[in-house]
């Protein structure tokens, strides 16, 4: 049967990406996401499952070989009167039942099975590579975030130790100040370590080694903007794997047929010629020839195959329950997952129209009033690291948003490369047994 590959049209993208590996790989969300799915190391291992899939698709439903047969006898043990004889025969088994186009449907469900298992690896892929990209890139807006204000409180306890020794700050403030410089300094670097670790992850998703060098072009907010895009627009479920255990049910249907229609074995028939050589006194050496039929036929008498067929409705049956589980799971999955999104949403505009405002505000009041000498230093220091704070926090909500958008878009399937059509043979009908 011939596949064609649901991400052909996706092939120049993803090569041009892995050609700029060469320099520095500059990609932005969805050019990492095709890249990815070009290039991933497990992801072609695992796309081999078709070839097999088909190439037992070939071999079933096939007869057996024909079977030729030779005999020979002679007297020459006994006696030197030239008796004997010599048969020669054709023969081929055939089926009395319908298993061997069973055999073959039973095959051609195995490629449609493998084909989603692949296509339901990308979409755990493409979860994954978003997942790493937005918190790689979360990681690196929190240690510019925590840089800043280490930089800030640095400037902080420059200013702190030059009032100090004029007499006009304290030692609370002098102190306040070069422990909040090395806290941000701690927070940055364990947050551009995390970030760095975050890279290295993406690049093994990727099929990339360490060594080469990777850019994420696209900036965190660019990126919940791409997402936020996608998830307002009305896309169709698909999930890859819930097609896979409609799939599965029928191929444990079908092998509860092959099961019954096993219990008769086949038929065989044989087309014989002999050449027979008697001594027929008086007239000496007689030489007969003869052709012949010859028919057997099975009778499921001991073996009636009822432990096979036992198996095999016990497993329908437990496949008809997975799916039903399976429905249910996608169906929660995706009303928590929307609403995860909602709440979130909500935060991340809370924090857009009151607490940035309110940020903003409280800053250029206190610089107002430290430079007015309103605000004691120390004050200004305290503000300002809690303004940091909730920099870095609103990172965190991004990130929250996005891996939510992201998990919605895992759980329902509707990545534009996951929900693509398969291009088969012929159509399948999933079947549910509910």
């Amino acid at each position: 049967m011939k596949i064609i590959s649901t991400f052909k049209n996706l092939a120049v993208v993803g090569l041009l990406a892995i050609a700029s590996k060469g320099a520095a790989a500059d990609l932005s969300l969805e050019s990492a996401v095709q890249t990815a799915l070009m290039a991933n190391r497990d992801l072609v291992a695992a796309r081999f499952a078709v070839h097999k899939a088909e190439g037992r698709l070939r071999q079933a439903g096939l007869l057996p070989n024909p079977e030729i047969e030779f005999n020979g006898f002679s007297d020459f043990v006994s006696s030197t009167d030239g008796e004997g004889e010599f048969v020669v025969g054709l023969h081929q088994e055939l089926p009395l039942t319908s298993r061997l186009s069973i055999s073959r449907e039973i095959s051609r469900v195995g490629v449609a099975e493998a084909l989603r298992e692949v296509r339901n690896y990308e979409r755990l892929l493409i979860s994954r590579v978003q997942a790493l990209y937005v918190r790689a890139q979360a990681a690196r807006v929190r240690a510019g975030a925590a840089g800043t204000a280490k930089f800030d409180a640095a400037k902080s306890a420059e200013l702190a130790a030059t009032r100090l020794s004029a007499g006009q700050g304290t030692l609370a403030e002098s102190a306040l100040a070069r422990v909040e410089e090395q806290r941000w300094g701690t927070v940055a670097t364990s947050a551009a370590t995390e970030g760095e670790t975050l890279l290295l992850d993406l690049k093994t998703a990727l099929g990339m080694s360490a060594g080469e060098s990777l850019v994420l072009s696209q900036s965190l907010e660019s990126v919940l903007q791409t997402l936020q895009s996608r998830a307002n627009q009305s896309l169709t479920v698909s999930r890859p794997d819930v097609e896979l255990a409609l799939l599965e049910l029928d191929r444990a249907g079908a092998e509860t047929h092959l099961a019954k229609a096993s219990a008769w074995e086949g038929i065989r028939v044989g087309v014989e010629y002999m050449q027979d050589r008697g001594v027929d006194a008086p007239g000496g050496i007689d030489t007969g020839y003869f052709l012949g039929v010859k028919v057997s036929l099975p009778l499921p008498v001991w073996d009636q195959k009822k432990g096979e067929i036992q198996t095999s409705q016990a497993t329908e049956e437990q496949r008809a329950a997975r799916v039903r589980a399976l429905e249910l799971e996608v169906a929660n999955g995706l009303a928590a997952a929307r609403r995860r999104v909602a709440l979130l949403d909500t935060q991340w505009r809370r924090y857009g129209s009151d607490t940035q405002p309110v940020i903003d505000g409280a800053g250029r009041e206190m610089t107002q009033g430290f430079e007015e000498g309103r605000v004691d230093a120390r004050d200004l220091l305290l503000v300002r690291a809690q303004s940091a704070s909730l920099g870095v926090e609103a990172a965190r909500i991004i990130e929250d948003l996005a891996l939510a958008l992201i998990e919605l878009e895992a759980v329902g399937g509707t990545h534009p490369a996951v929900a693509a059509p398969y291009v088969e043979e012929t159509p399948l009908h999933l079947r549910k047994k509910l």
